[in-house]
C-alpha cells in the first residue's frame, strides 16, 4: 500500500476583526460631538440633545432608545438667522492601522403629532452623512430623505444617495444601520447635516458606534502532526486574534481549494483522506461571532 504524500502550505489571513473605537451615546452633554447650528430656540424649534418627555423640546416618545438620550431635532430650518443645516460633528477619530471602517447608527423620523398632516416640503428634509480623511474634501455615504414632496412622504433610506428616499422608511422606532467606509488616512471626520422645513416632523438619532477591521495574524508554520493511510494531523501556530481557522483542501497545488472543516482550535485531524494520493492544505484565520 501507498503512502499518502502531504504538501502543507498557507496563506495569509482573509478576515479581519472589529474594534470599538469610537461611540456617541449622548448619555453625555458633548462627550465625543459637538453640534452646529443648533439649540433649542423654541420648544417646536430646536435641534439638541433630548429625551423622551423633554419639555424643553416637544416631540412625540421615540422607541428603541438606548439609554435616556438621543439627539432630536424638529423645524431646523432658517434658526440662528441662516438657512442651513445644523451639522452633528465627530472629529478626529484615530482609524491607524485599520484596514476598514464601519460606522452604525440608530435613526428614526416621525411627525410630532402623528394625526396631523405632513407638510408639503417634507420631502426636501434630510439627513445626510459624510467622512474625511483631511477636512477638506468630504464624500457622502448615507442619505435620509423624502420620496416625494406630496403631504403623503415620508422619510426613507435613500440607498443609492440621488436625493430620492427609495429604501426603509423611518418611524417612530429607532432602526439601526451599517454603513463601511474606505480607509484612507490615519484621521477620520464624520458629520451629519440635518435639515428641516417641517414643523410637524421631528428626527432622532442614537447610538453612533464607529469600528475598525485589524488584520488578524497569519496561522504560521503549518504542519503535519501524525499522517496515517486514512488521516492526516495539521497543525499552525495560534494567530492574534482568531477566534476560529478555516481548513481548505485540494489535489491540486494549482486548482480549486475547498473547505473541508472549521476549527476553533490551532490544529485539524483530516479523516477525509485516501492511500495513494497528494493533498495540498492552507488555513486561514477567522474571528466570526
Amino acid at each position: 500500500m501507498k503512502n499518502i504524500i502531504y504538501f502543507l502550505i498557507f496563506t495569509f489571513s482573509i478576515t479581519s476583526y472589529a474594534q470599538t473605537i469610537l461611540s456617541v451615546d449622548f448619555e453625555t452633554q458633548d462627550q465625543n460631538y459637538t453640534i452646529s447650528n443648533g439649540g433649542i430656540f423654541s420648544t417646536e424649534d430646536y435641534i439638541t440633545r433630548s429625551f423622551n418627555g423633554d419639555p424643553e423640546a416637544e416631540h412625540i416618545d421615540f422607541k428603541g432608545i438606548q439609554g435616556t438620550y438621543y439627539l432630536a431635532g424638529r423645524d431646523i430650518h432658517g434658526q440662528t438667522g441662516i438657512d442651513s443645516a445644523a451639522t452633528l460633528n465627530i472629529v478626529d477619530i484615530n482609524v491607524s492601522g485599520l484596514d476598514a471602517v464601519d460606522v452604525i447608527l440608530s435613526v428614526g423620523a416621525k411627525p410630532a403629532n402623528e394625526y396631523e398632516s405632513i407638510a408639503s416640503n417634507f420631502g426636501s428634509d434630510y439627513v445626510i452623512g459624510e467622512y474625511s480623511f483631511n477636512g477638506v474634501d468630504w464624500t457622502k455615504f448615507l442619505q435620509f430623505t423624502g420620496n416625494s414632496t406630496s403631504e403623503e412622504s415620508i422619510i426613507s433610506e435613500d440607498s443609492n444617495l440621488n436625493g430620492v428616499g427609495d429604501g426603509v422608511a423611518l418611524d417612530d422606532s429607532l432602526r439601526q444601520f451599517l454603513y463601511n467606509i474606505p480607509t484612507s488616512g490615519n484621521t477620520l471626520k464624520l458629520r451629519f447635516n440635518i435639515y428641516n422645513s417641517s414643523s410637524q416632523e421631528v428626527f432622532a438619532i442614537d447610538n453612533i458606534v464607529i469600528s475598525g477591521g485589524i488584520p488578524l495574524a497569519v496561522p504560521q508554520n503549518l504542519i503535519t502532526v501524525n499522517v496515517t493511510s486514512s488521516q492526516c494531523e495539521l497543525s499552525w501556530n495560534v494567530a492574534a486574534g482568531a477566534t476560529g481557522y478555516h481548513i481548505y483542501r485540494s489535489t491540486d497545488p494549482y486548482g480549486t481549494f475547498t473547505q473541508v472543516a472549521t476549527s476553533a482550535t490551532n490544529s485539524f485531524t483530516d479523516t477525509g483522506v485516501s492511500a495513494g494520493n497528494k493533498y495540498f492544505y492552507y488555513v486561514t484565520a477567522d474571528n466570526s461571532k
